[in-house]
């Protein structure tokens, strides 16, 4: 384990690295938010506002990192997410992203999706409406200065929020993006090969898998759990990407979530 981690953590060449694995492949396969407006239908409004989930009948998964950007563990994570070429999304907080803004910018460069974590990692629904507005609006607007993107998605703090986040988040052109396994990363004692474990038990097509970036059993556990998840025939989309897959109207501009959308085991959330 440690040598590989050696390997994937910046030991190898660059020249050698890029022989070995063509130019990151995932990139071009078009990132959804990285079209403007790609999740609005022809009336302005959201056409997936919620998800929890991919589609169970697509053998994809998406990784999500709470609580970044940190130098130290930031880096580790891309360097282990280049290495195997999987697109992953961050959940970015404000105070984090102003701190270390070159780490922002090299999440988006490398293809990486940038979600809202909140600007100060307040709990919204412990929040006034103009605090809300602050902790949504203001990320938006950094992260679109520091990448010229805007996010198009919001994990509120502990995954709370009411109604005042849910006009908040259709008014940002943000979808709720939530998850479908908490690796409880940041838990006294986590262990890695627990996580591990948990995560393969629990593990389905279209999961969302939450950890953060900012734990070393994280960093430990990330290279065991990419390749096992491949071997099983998995692969590694962002959640916008996984959005689109899951529901067709989302890249062809429609509303209405299309006809051969299965009803029951798939559907998009709405308020």
């Amino acid at each position: 384990m440690a040598a590989m981690l050696a390997l994937v953590i910046g030991a190898a060449p660059a020249a050698a690295q890029e022989a070995e694995h063509p130019m990151l492949p995932f990139i071009m396969d078009v990132l959804p938010e990285n079209i403007a407006d790609f999740n609005m239908g022809e009336d302005g409004g959201l056409l997936v506002k919620e998800v929890r989930r991919g589609s169970p009948y697509i053998k994809e998964i998406a990784l999500t990192f709470d609580d970044g950007p940190h130098p130290h563990y930031t880096a580790k994570l891309l360097a282990i997410l280049n290495y195997y070429r999987v697109p992953a999304t961050f959940f970015m907080v404000g105070v984090q992203a102003e701190r270390y803004p070159e780490w922002v910018q090299m999440v988006h460069q490398e293809g990486h999706e940038i979600g809202c974590h909140t600007y100060d990692h307040f709990r919204l629904v412990n929040l006034p409406l103009d605090e809300q507005i602050y902790q949504i609006e203001e990320f938006s607007s950094l992260i679109n200065r520091l990448t010229g993107s805007k996010p198009r998605l919001l994990r509120p703090p502990g995954g709370q929020y009411n109604q005042f986040t849910v006009d908040l988040m259709n008014r940002n052109g943000m979808a709720l993006g939530l998850w479908t396994i908490n690796t409880k990363d940041t838990a006294p004692q986590a262990d890695w090969r627990s996580i591990y474990r948990r995560v393969l038990e629990e593990v389905q097509p279209g999961a969302i898998i939450l950890m953060h970036d900012g734990t070393d059993v994280t960093v430990e556990m990330l290279p065991v759990l990419i390749e096992t998840l491949q071997r099983r025939g998995y692969s590694f989309v962002t959640m916008s990407q996984m959005m689109a897959h899951a529901n067709a109207d989302v890249l062809n501009g429609k509303n209405g979530h299309g006809d051969n959308q299965p009803k029951e085991e798939w559907r998009v959330y709405t308020y």
